[in-house]
C-alpha cells in the first residue's frame, strides 16, 4: 500500500478558496506515494486527524510567509501573505515534527520550514542581493533556470551525485538566517542564495527552493529526491 502524503492546499485570494496544481499530486504519485490534498482548516482537531492519518507531508509553494512570523527587517518588501495558509501550515508543521512524520518543502514550503524552526528570510532578492541571476518567473517569458552547487553528502547528492545541478526558479524571497537544526545543502552557483536545506536528525526533513514538480520528467534527479521522502514515509 502506498504511503499517504498530506499535501497542503494553495490559496486563491480572488476567489477566497483553496486549490491545487495537479503536478504536485502527480509528483507524489510518480514517486510512489498516495497524495491527499489537505483543507485549510487550522482547528486542533483537523491538525490531529491529518497527522494521525498521513504518513508524510508536502508543504507546497505559494504566497509569502507573513513578515510578523519572523524577524523581518523590511516588511514593506514582502508581498501579500496568505494568512489562511499560515494559520494551518505552521500548526501542522509543528504537529508533524512532534509526531516524527517525514516532511518535504517546496519553495514557500522551504521558507515556512525555516521560519517555523526559528530562522528568517531575505524579504526581496532583487532589492537586497547583488545578483545578475533572475530568481523570479516574470511573465511573459520562459521560467528562469540556473545552477546550484550541491554541498557535500545529502539527499540531493544521493539523488544526483554531482557538484552542480540545474533547477528552475520562481521566488523573490530566500532563506537568510538558517534555523538551528537545519543544514544548507545547496546554494545558487552565482550569488550563493540558499537553495536547499535538510535536517540530519533521524526524521526526514528536506526543503528546496525550486519546483521539482514542474521539471521532474525532464530532470529525473528531482523525482529521485522525492522518492527518498516517500521511502521514509513508507517506513512509518
Amino acid at each position: 500500500m502506498r504511503p499517504l502524503i498530506g499535501v497542503t492546499s494553495l490559496w486563491d485570494d480572488e476567489k477566497s478558496c483553496g486549490w491545487m496544481w495537479q503536478n504536485y499530486l502527480e509528483l507524489i504519485w510518480e514517486a510512489g506515494g498516495m497524495p491527499m490534498v489537505l483543507s485549510l482548516n487550522a482547528s486542533d482537531e483537523a491538525v490531529r486527524e491529518a497527522v494521525c492519518r498521513c504518513d508524510g507531508f508536502l508543504f507546497t509553494g505559494g504566497q509569502d510567509v507573513a513578515p510578523d512570523r519572523f524577524d523581518s527587517q523590511y516588511p514593506q518588501r514582502c508581498q501579500k501573505p496568505s494568512l489562511e495558509r499560515d494559520a494551518v501550515e505552521f500548526k501542522l508543521f509543528d504537529a508533524a515534527r512532534r509526531a516524527h512524520r517525514p516532511i518535504f518543502g517546496i519553495c514557500r514550503g522551504l521558507q515556512l520550514i525555516n521560519v517555523a524552526m526559528g530562522g528568517s528570510l531575505i524579504e526581496d532578492i532583487p532589492s537586497q542581493v547583488d545578483t545578475q541571476t533572475e530568481h523570479r518567473y516574470v511573465t511573459p517569458g520562459s521560467p528562469s533556470m540556473h545552477q546550484v552547487d550541491i554541498l557535500g553528502e545529502s539527499y540531493l547528492f544521493r539523488a544526483y551525485p554531482n557538484n552542480v545541478m540545474t533547477v528552475n526558479s520562481y521566488h523573490h524571497q530566500a532563506l537568510d538566517r538558517v534555523a538551528q537544526g537545519l543544514r544548507i545543502v545547496a546554494r545558487s552557483s552565482t550569488d550563493q542564495v540558499i537553495e536547499a536545506v535538510q535536517s540530519d536528525e533521524d526524521d526526514f526533513l528536506l526543503g528546496v527552493q525550486w519546483h521539482p514538480e514542474r521539471i521532474y520528467r525532464e530532470r529525473p534527479e528531482n523525482l529521485r529526491m522525492v522518492e527518498f521522502f516517500i521511502e521514509a514515509a513508507a517506513q512509518r
